[in-house]
């Protein structure tokens, strides 16, 4: 006997005005694109007045994802990140302008949760196989993973805002892939607008930024995925991005087994227990790049702690559990 699925969740933002901040007309076309990035897909929908040509749109897509790729992609030989890491100790490498910034942010959230988050993390992430090396079998408990979670460390990384410049002290390793995207999304929104769009959805695996709306009037609805073991239990939930974006991070879709043990790629040397009862986190933010990160940070923290950093940052978060979804008051409010 099947089940009848629950009625799903629309969050609606209290204050929508900028659903309505362009102009729509009810016969302007649809437009879809999409196509594959970072290991994934990207998807944008948009919709003007303006006789825009599509292939220009894909061009200015495809561009912007190419600058975050070949600046700070692990596995691109000459990105900066790879550039720090062959880096001769006690050295500074110039960033480009975008590297930079995205690691600015990573390193402020990495200070803003003592460590739970932490971009120095990568030769650990490599190590479990999801980085630029080649899987090797190893798990949390290894004699290996421990010990480059130990050499790493955010607070060994200085910046040099007047140069753009990040010091090497040694054997330090950069992963931005938790933040990467998000700002991926931005970066993208940004040149959408300089083209002329004001009504557009874009999304990149998971995170997403809305503009405007649909020709009908209507906002963009963007329905965050749920855990494949809990579709069963928990009712879709959709929200209306309106001016708004939404970052999403869980473990249950890229994970390998390792002697009977799931590795995941969301690693962190502490809290890994606690952050595995928490299917996934979704963040609601104005900026995607923060988004981004700030649904890492608190999924590592798991739903008690990530709750109650998200109360003392005023952050929008909805988290996933087993049991049901739970929402930080600013959630609460935002999505009224």
């Amino acid at each position: 006997m099947s089940t009848i699925p629950p009625e799903p969740f629309v969050f609606i933002p209290a204050d929508i005005s900028s659903a309505r901040g362009g102009a729509f007309r009810s016969d302007w076309q649809l437009h879809s694109l999409s196509g594959k990035t970072m290991g994934t897909h990207w998807s944008a929908k948009f919709s003007s007045s303006q006789q825009l040509d599509p292939h220009d749109i894909e061009r200015t897509i495809i561009q912007s994802l190419d600058t975050v790729i070949s600046q700070m992609s692990p596995w691109e030989t000459d990105s900066d990140l790879r550039r720090y890491e062959g880096a001769p100790t006690d050295s500074w490498l110039v960033f480009h302008a975008e590297a930079f910034r995205v690691l600015e942010q990573a390193l402020s959230i990495a200070q803003e949760t003592s460590g739970a988050y932490d971009p120095t993390f990568a030769q650990a992430i490599d190590l479990l196989g999801f980085g630029p090396s080649s899987f090797s079998e190893y798990s949390y408990s290894s004699p290996e993973v421990q010990d480059a979670f130990t050499r790493a460390g955010f607070q060994r990384v200085e910046l040099s805002p007047e140069t753009r410049s990040v010091y090497q002290p040694g054997g330090l390793t950069i992963d931005l892939c938790s933040i990467a995207k998000g700002f991926a999304v931005d970066l993208a929104c940004q040149r959408l607008r300089e083209l002329g769009l004001e009504n557009y959805l874009f999304e990149i695996g998971g995170e997403a930024k809305g503009f405007g709306c649909k020709p009908d009037g209507t906002p963009w609805l963007y329905e965050i995925e749920l855990a494949h073991h809990a579709k069963d239990n928990l009712p879709r939930a959709q929200v209306a991005l309106c001016g708004l974006s939404v970052a999403t991070s869980a473990n249950y879709l890229l994970y390998v087994q390792c002697n009977g043990q799931r590795v995941a790629h969301i690693v962190s040397p502490v809290h890994q227990d606690e952050a595995d009862k928490t299917l996934s986190v979704s963040v609601f933010h104005d900026n995607c790049m923060k988004a981004d990160a700030y649904a890492t940070a608190l999924f590592l923290q798991g739903t008690n702690a990530g709750l109650a950093f998200a109360e003392k940052r005023n952050l929008a978060a909805f988290f996933q559990t087993a049991s049901g979804f739970q929402l930080s008051s600013q959630a609460r409010e935002l999505l009224a």
